[in-house]
């Protein structure tokens, strides 16, 4: 079953995404500079209405040159006008500023006229926009502006429009340098940015999955049982991957992409996420978790096995008094049996011997747990255990998952029993029990026939 959870304790440790601010962040600050650039080409365009109409409320003009006021008026206005409406490309409303400029001049006196100062204005416009491309747009218009002056009017071609001919070209130079510098400069500025973010990150994610391990090393550490063991390793994943998690479950049908992780004596986690999906902290955090968990099994398993050794040993010394003083020696051996191999959590424990005609026979039947079926001694159990009898050495099998032990004891210098065994017989230390065990029994038996 899988266990959502709605809220993260480690959340409270804020995760930014790295690359959505890097995006924001540059979208922002090219929103700024472009925004400058608007309200710079506003006031330019501004200016111009303002000296069209000062021009034509003030200023006598000729019959031949209020054409181009006219036009100056319309091509600004209508730059003005596209420019807050509309979304254009900066060198289209530049080329239209040009001409209104250039309208302008020859309305005042062409080459005379004391406006061609405008035309470096249009490449401090194009700069303000801080790209490279739009002072070049500017500082072409503005060469154009002023070769067509030139040709239009050489008579009255003064050292005025060859002054500002100098200035235009120092000016286009000074903007091209200042427009590459700012783009220097931004760029550096983002750079600088993206690493501190870069760094913000790592840095909340390195205290989160600190946080994530502190709390695996606390709530592992208070499980007592596996089954505790294995509620808290799906709860501490589940807050991890802020994901569904469960335990030893298949990927259920119509269900997206899961992560698999296995927990060495305690199951398989299956995380409701894919692996692209989590981010290095929480990789890490999982791996640490795993580790966490298999560490505790371990120590878990331990534990356990310890406590049946100390069962087993109290069992053991208990029948061995109980052994050298009884006088219902089947009886007793029985019940003997019965602690031993409820002490160990053996399915069954036995004693094997010749007959009467020297066949391999149950001499003594014992269950250790009392769950389950009836269980008895299988044909197989008593071959394996003839087996042993002839070869004097100690068998172990595995059936159906559980494990046979076959030790055969010696009984006044003869091998004519053998104590078989069904369960977790796999450990050496367990077998060295029932060994000792055989030998009790064994000497009790000896003792019998004496």
């Amino acid at each position: 079953m899988f266990i959502p959870v709605p809220h993260n304790q480690a959340e409270t440790i804020p995760s930014p995404d790295l690359r959505v601010l890097r995006r924001a962040r540059d979208a922002t600050m090219d929103t700024r500079i472009h925004r400058i650039g608007d309200y710079g080409a506003v006031v330019f365009r501004a200016v111009l209405l303002l000296i069209c109409g000062i021009e034509m409320l003030v200023s006598q003009t000729t019959p031949l040159e209020q054409p181009f006021l006219m036009v100056a008026l319309v091509v600004a206005s209508g730059a003005l006008i596209a420019g807050g409406t509309f979304t254009m490309p900066a060198w289209m409303l530049l080329v239209a500023d040009g001409a209104a400029v250039g309208a302008l001049i020859l309305a005042t006196g062409s080459s005379a006229s004391p406006l061609l100062l405008l035309v470096p204005a249009l490449v401090v416009q194009g700069s303000l926009f801080a790209e490279e491309r739009d002072a070049l747009v500017g500082a072409g218009i503005g060469i154009t502006l002023l070769l067509l002056v030139a040709v239009l009017d050489p008579v009255r071609t003064t050292n005025l429009l060859t002054e500002i001919v100098a200035v235009h070209v120092i000016v286009s130079i000074a903007a091209l340098w200042g427009s590459r510098q700012i783009r220097l400069t931004l760029t550096r500025l983002r750079e600088d940015i993206a690493q501190r973010a870069q760094a913000d990150q790592e840095r909340v994610e390195l205290r989160r999955a600190l946080e994530w391990q502190r709390q695996n090393l606390k709530a592992f550490g208070a499980c007592d049982s596996f089954d505790e063991l294995r509620r808290c390793a799906v709860e501490r994943a589940a807050l991890i991957v802020d994901a569904p998690v469960s335990l030893d479950d298949a990927t259920m049908p119509g269900a997206p992409a899961c992560h698999t992780l296995a927990i060495a004596g305690v199951g398989r986690l299956v995380i409701r996420r894919a692996s692209a999906e989590l981010s290095r902290s929480q990789r890490d955090s999982l791996d640490h978790l795993i580790e966490i968990a298999s560490q505790r099994a371990a120590a878990l398993r331990s534990i356990t096995v310890l406590h049946r050794h100390h069962q087993a040993l109290t069992a053991l010394w208990e029948g061995a008094g109980l052994l050298r003083a009884t006088l219902d020696l089947r009886a007793t051996l029985s019940d003997v049996c019965q602690r031993i191999a409820a002490a160990l959590d053996l399915e069954w424990l036995a004693l094997i011997g010749l007959d009467e005609r020297q066949m391999p026979a149950p001499f003594l039947f014992a269950r250790g747990n009392g769950q389950g079926p009836s269980l008895r001694l299988q044909p197989v159990h008593i071959r394996l255990a003839a087996e042993a009898l002839r070869g004097g050495r100690a068998l172990v099998r595995i059936e159906q998952g559980q494990t046979l032990a076959f030790l055969p004891v010696r009984v006044a210098g003869e091998t004519s029993l053998v104590l078989a065994a069904r369960g977790a017989v796999d450990d050496a230390a367990l077998q060295a029990l029932l060994l000792l065990f055989g030998d009790l029994v064994a000497e009790r038996l000896a003792r019998v026939e004496c």
